[in-house]
C-alpha cells in the first residue's frame, strides 16, 4: 500500500492533525495523492462538532462506494472526531468503510491501513499521555504553520462532545513548542498560530500561556503569533498582559461568548457571566 488520498474536515486542528496524519504516512514510505482514484488508501479527517459535518462525510463515503466496487481492495478510512464519536458504529452504518482511527491514534496509521486491507479495523483508544510532540508534520509550503499547543478539554459543557471525542487537556512541553516554531521559521514560515481546544489553559506544569507567547515572542525571524480558539475562562490579567506587551502577537483575538443570556451560559456550563465576558473585553482592549 503506497498511495494515500486524505481528505480533511472541520477545524484548524484537525488541518494540523492531517499534517501529522501525513508525515506519519511519509515517513513508512507512502506517497500523498492529489485524488480518490488514484489511490490505494481513502482517508477522511473528520468532525462531530456539527450534524452537518458528519452528513458530508456520510456522502462522500457513498461517493467512494464506487471506486471500492471496481476496486474491493482500495482501503477507506475515517479518522478524527467522527470516528471517535461514532466508533465502531460507523463500520455498521458505512459499510464501504474498512477503517475507523480516533484522534490519538495517528501514530500508528501505517500498521492501521495493512491491517484494515485484510479485516474491519478500529482505534479509538484515548490516551491521557499522547501529543504527537515527537512527530514532525509536513507542512505545505507558506506564510503560516498550525501549531498544537495544547490538546484535549477539561470544560465538559452541557452541550459539547469534545472532551469525549478529544479526551482530558494536556499540553505540550514549553522547550518543545519552542523547537517546533523555530524548524517552522527555518522552513520558510513567518507566522505560527497555536492551536488547543481551549488554548489559553495551556500549562506544561511549569509555564502557563503567557509564558509561551513571551518565549515565542522571542523568536528570530518569526513576525507573526496567533491562536485558536481561546475560552474566557481562562483568559487571565497574566495572557492579556503578554497579548499586549509582546510585539508579535497579533492584535485580534477570536472569543467565544455562546449566548448573550446568563440563564443560557448557567445551562450550558460555560463558567462566565456575560459581564465578565465583557469584562474580559474590555481589559483586551484597554
Amino acid at each position: 500500500m503506497k498511495r494515500v488520498f486524505l481528505e480533511t474536515y472541520g477545524c484548524q486542528m484537525n488541518v494540523a492533525d492531517s499534517e501529522t496524519m501525513a508525515g506519519v504516512l511519509e515517513r513508512a514510505g507512502m506517497t500523498l495523492v492529489a485524488r480518490a482514484d488514484d489511490a490505494d488508501a481513502i482517508l477522511l479527517n473528520t468532525c462531530a462538532i456539527r450534524e452537518h459535518a458528519e452528513l458530508r462525510v456520510l456522502g462522500r463515503l457513498g461517493e467512494f462506494a464506487r471506486i471500492k466496487a471496481s476496486r474491493p481492495e482500495v482501503v477507506v478510512g475515517v479518522a478524527g472526531c467522527m470516528a471517535q464519536h461514532l466508533r465502531s458504529r460507523l463500520l455498521d452504518k458505512a459499510r464501504v468503510l474498512d477503517l475507523v482511527v480516533g484522534p490519538d491514534g495517528y501514530r500508528h496509521l501505517p500498521d492501521l491501513l495493512r491491517r484494515a486491507a485484510g479485516e474491519p479495523t478500529a482505534n479509538v483508544r484515548l490516551d491521557r499521555d499522547e501529543t504527537y510532540g515527537d512527530l514532525e508534520p509536513k507542512r505545505e509550503p507558506g506564510v503560516r504553520a498550525w501549531i498544537t499547543a495544547q490538546r484535549g478539554c477539561d470544560k465538559f459543557c452541557t452541550y459539547c462532545v469534545v472532551p469525549y471525542t478529544r479526551g482530558r487537556e494536556r499540553s505540550l512541553p514549553l522547550a518543545e513548542l519552542l523547537g517546533q516554531v523555530r524548524r517552522a521559521v527555518a522552513q520558510g514560515f513567518r507566522e505560527v498560530v497555536f492551536l488547543g481546544q481551549t488554548v489559553n489553559s495551556y500549562h506544561d506544569g511549569a509555564h502557563d500561556f503567557a509564558d509561551l507567547l513571551r518565549a515565542t515572542d522571542a523568536v528570530d525571524d518569526l513576525k507573526r503569533i496567533r491562536f485558536t480558539s481561546p475560552h474566557p475562562s481562562d483568559m487571565s490579567d497574566r495572557v492579556i498582559a503578554a497579548i499586549a506587551e509582546c510585539a508579535k502577537v497579533c492584535p485580534q483575538v477570536h472569543l467565544p461568548l455562546q449566548s448573550g443570556s446568563d440563564r443560557v451560559l448557567e445551562a450550558m456550563d460555560r463558567t462566565y457571566t456575560l459581564e465578565r465576558y465583557l469584562g474580559i473585553v474590555a481589559r483586551l482592549r484597554a
